[in-house]
């Protein structure tokens, strides 16, 4: 492609900041093209949340609006802007609430006013934790679905089943001595 020039004077803020729209991305160079009135740049970076060594990975949809911040008025030493929202892609919230809303309808979510932290994902979604040193959970645990479990479970406390205690349990009809019960029915 060839080298694109703007018309708008390079000593003007207009020359300088920009909105465009997302034209393509370019995944594995982290780099975008963009759309500025009738004008498709080059492939320019995007401004990425943090990038030392902690870096974040978000990148921008086709579509979505930016302002293109160009130094000395270079389009092709631009940056991409992101975080503008606008009509085709509106705010994911619309009060204190903080969240990630992704494309598929996961929502990542930490309201501060309820102190609740979600994950919402959608039909066939999986989570996966890898943790080589474990897990803790410090907390009281419910879950709604079958758990199905590969390893052994083991319990410091009392295990209880619809109200039958595995440690204090009796069984009816048996005498004591080394005879044994049959099979729960």
């Amino acid at each position: 492609m060839a080298a694109v020039h703007d018309e708008a004077p390079h000593d003007t803020i207009g020359g300088m900041i920009r909105y465009a729209t997302v034209a393509s991305v370019d995944h594995g160079q982290a780099r975008v093209t963009l759309k500025v009135g009738d004008i498709e740049t080059q492939k320019v970076r995007w401004l990425h949340g943090a990038h030392g060594e902690t870096r974040t990975w978000s990148p921008p949809s086709e579509g979505e609006q930016v302002l293109l911040l160009c130094p000395e008025g270079d389009i092709e030493g631009g940056i991409a802007l992101r975080g503008v929202s606008y009509d085709a892609f509106p705010p994911a919230g619309d009060s204190k609430r903080e969240l990630i809303k992704f494309g598929d309808g996961a929502v990542i979510a930490y309201d501060p006013e309820s102190h609740k932290l979600e994950a919402v994902l959608p039909d066939g979604a999986t989570v996966s934790v890898v943790a080589p040193g474990g897990v803790t959970i410090d907390a009281d645990v419910r879950i709604t679905r079958d758990l199905q479990v590969d390893g052994r479970i083991h319990a410091d406390g009392d295990i209880v089943a619809d109200a039958i205690s595995l440690k204090s349990h009796k069984h009816g009809g048996v005498q004591g001595g080394v005879a044994k019960t049959g099979a729960p029915e």
